[in-house]
């Protein structure tokens, strides 16, 4: 039961095919593919993510969801990075409006994982050569790249919190009367047995790892590949924080105050990775 197609009701009853949405729907999906993977131009893109999506979520899909990646891949050339991206944003958006049932957690599981797969699909070699030239195939602007880190990280404590409520609920009613746990705690128990390595911690912190090198050691890495990482290293020490590792929560932001660190493009602006964290103002709250 996938409640992304069930709770729609302006979607799922008037959207079945792209010719049926709001050409604002369709130009905003075209425009924001344009400027993340073609033009890479931030002026363009900064309105769009910013501004746009805000609007047109307000005007037609407040409380409900967005499209699905199926319905508006015609939109950007079926392009499956981009696709993850959408499905990401607006994953993001009905998380948010709407108490997520497991198996909408573990959906959000699955969304991360696969657009993670394919963003380090795409990153340059790790180590790459002065001489080699830096090819772009992805523009995100810094807060499109933080609100990504900072999703995932909320996601996992919200998972790791649903299943312990669920276990515990489980185990208090086994204990007081012997009888079966409620039919919802017996889906969920269900749904966590089926996907045990859903959030798995170690996964968590494999994929963090990985997108701090990509954008840090190679030294051909685009301007988002390095958003990503000095977000992701934010995020790293976070979860390491969480999880009782006072030290590694520390060194996790040693890319960030490396003084050697070759300084970044932000728009039209050449900022130090410290700089860039202080432009983005829920990433200088995080630390």
């Amino acid at each position: 039961h996938d409640s992304r197609f069930t709770i729609h009701t302006y979607t799922a009853a008037t959207m079945a095919s792209d010719d049926l949405f709001p050409d604002s729907v369709k130009d905003f999906v075209f425009d924001l593919h344009d400027a993340s993977r073609r033009s890479f131009i931030p002026s363009e893109l900064q309105p769009l993510y910013m501004s746009t999506f805000r609007e047109i979520t307000s005007k037609y899909f407040p409380n409900t969801a967005w499209p699905s990646p199926a319905q508006i891949a015609n939109e950007c050339g079926r392009d499956p990075l981009f696709l993850a991206l959408y499905n990401e944003l607006t994953l993001r958006h009905l998380q948010s409006v709407k108490r997520p049932t497991v198996r909408d957690r573990i959906e959000g599981w699955q969304a991360y994982r696969q657009l993670f797969d394919l963003i380090l699909d795409e990153a340059p070699a790790e180590g790459g050569g002065d001489g080699e030239t830096a090819t772009t195939t992805l523009y995100l602007i810094p807060e499109w790249c933080f609100d990504i880190m900072h999703e995932f990280l909320y996601q996992f404590q919200g998972f790791c919190q649903f299943r312990t409520s669920t276990y515990t609920a489980a185990a208090k009613v086994a204990d007081d009367s012997g009888k079966e746990p409620p039919a919802h705690v017996c889906d969920a128990l269900d749904a966590l047995g089926q996907h045990r390595d859903a959030w798995a911690v170690e996964t968590v912190l494999y994929y963090l790892h990985r997108l701090v090198a990509v954008g840090t050691r190679s030294k051909n890495a685009s301007a988002t590949y390095r958003f990503l990482a000095y977000f992701s290293a934010i995020t790293l020490s976070r979860l390491e924080c969480l999880l009782g590792d006072y030290r590694a929560s520390i060194a996790a932001l040693d890319v960030i105050y490396d003084p050697s660190a070759e300084l970044v493009a932000v728009g039209e602006d050449m900022k130090s990775p410290e700089e860039l964290v202080s432009h983005v103002f829920p990433a200088r709250l995080s630390l």
